[in-house]
């Protein structure tokens, strides 16, 4: 399942136009393997940051993970901070790497819509 996400992630990647790419695949709040697509993404993918927002139903709460390859002044803290506010989302990270977890699935689609914008 793992190579099937990551090549989503980098179709994504291709199709985006900008330096932000908004990916959500829904493999559970498994930061581990979101983060193991994340790198992926960002090996194939140089010129591009990527958030992946995957949900979780039965926990009722979803993850929001974003990466940036060296040299993509995207500030992946920031983009987490500003895409989760108003949701008691948790979390933290780095400039070029940050996971949050928010609770309420229903939130996705408002968190994604805000990190497309920012």
């Amino acid at each position: 399942m793992t190579d099937e996400i990551k090549a989503k992630a980098v179709a994504a990647g291709e199709a985006t136009e900008g330096d932000k790419v908004v990916f959500r695949f829904d493999f559970g709040v498994n930061a581990k393997l979101g983060k193991n697509v994340a790198t992926a993404f960002t090996k194939k993918i140089k010129d591009k940051a990527i958030i992946i927002v995957s949900a979780d139903k039965d926990a009722d709460r979803f993850l929001v993970l974003a990466m940036a390859p060296k040299g993509v002044e995207v500030d992946c803290k920031e983009w987490c901070i500003a895409a989760t506010e108003g949701t008691n989302g948790k979390g933290g990270g780095k400039k070029n790497n940050a996971q949050f977890t928010v609770p309420d699935v229903s939130q996705v689609d408002r968190v994604m819509e805000k990190a497309k914008q920012w």
